[in-house]
């Protein structure tokens, strides 16, 4: 008999609307605080619009908060209530955010009291469409149905030291301002126009190589995902943008060329939890 196994996700992943419905992910809201209002990701604030107010409204830096142990406890009831005693949990990295220990004491509370539900919950190493596809890989996973929860959490395991998940950002000041880098590293990027490539090895930024214009940041990111990858037949490959859709054309059409491959390039916007520390700009691929 194929176990039913319920997907529960982070918001930070920001997977495509149509393959949350597809697959029956649930997906939990991080909050953003912007001035003196809060959204819930996703729910109450896009990704898009929350760029078209930082464009606007420049002095306002947005901050973050994680799904409270509430917004998890209200995901595994509705899953639950669906006849599900199964769940898989993913979320940002670590280093990144506390979602995961939210996650985890939310399953504490609903195991005790549910008992025979079984919750596993994995940080993803990584955010946005690292994220994000592994989050697919899983869907597909769970779909196919041939495999139990052991072997499925085993397979996910081996997947989370390869995920692929470079990224570039138009400004340096959002990550300074989220602590990601310095005052000094921001305040020279912004001087010299420094386009930095960056990725994301166990939750911490890494940079790659900095580059003096977008387009040679594109480039550098296109080359660097076709270098890391071997064989594409069971690939998953993301890209997402913070508004610049024609950047992320360009991605998704270089990719397809030079990995000659012909599968869905999942294509979403960087969501508004990870775009408050990346801003207007901000594009990324990602791959499993």
């Amino acid at each position: 008999m194929r176990t039913k196994i319920a997907q529960i996700v982070d918001s930070a992943g920001s997977i495509p609307r149509d393959i949350l419905a597809k697959y029956q992910i649930k997906e939990v809201a991080f909050h953003i605080l912007l001035g003196e209002q809060q959204y819930q990701e996703n729910i109450t604030i896009t990704g898009e619009e929350l760029y078209e107010r930082m464009i606007k409204q420049p002095q306002l830096i947005p901050k973050t908060a994680v799904p409270g142990v509430s917004d998890w406890i209200s995901a595994f009831m509705e899953k639950y209530e669906e006849g599900y005693r199964n769940f898989i949990v993913t979320t940002i990295a670590e280093p990144l955010s506390a979602s995961v220990q939210s996650a985890n004491m939310a399953a504490g509370q609903f195991i005790q009291d549910h008992p025979g539900v079984n919750i596993h919950i994995l940080s993803s190493n990584t955010c946005a469409c690292g994220q994000a596809a592994l989050e697919i890989k899983i869907a597909q996973l769970i779909e196919q149905g041939q495999l139990s929860v052991e072997q499925l959490l085993r397979q996910v395991s081996e997947y989370l030291p390869r995920i692929i998940s470079l990224f570039s950002v138009n400004e340096l000041t959002y990550m300074h301002a989220g602590g990601r880098i310095g005052g000094a590293t921001a305040f020279l990027g912004k001087l010299i126009n420094i386009k930095p490539v960056c990725e994301f090895v166990n939750g911490i930024v890494h940079p790659i190589k900095p580059v003096r214009c977008r387009s040679k940041a594109l480039t550098t990111m296109v080359d660097e995902a076709v270098k890391r990858v071997k064989h594409t037949e069971d690939k998953i490959i993301c890209v997402q943008h913070a508004l610049c859709q024609q950047d992320a054309d360009f991605l998704i059409a270089q990719l397809r060329e030079k990995l000659n491959y012909t599968k869905p390039i999942y294509l979403s916007s960087v969501g508004a939890v990870v775009g408050a520390h990346s801003g207007p700009g901000a594009i990324g691929i990602g791959i499993v």
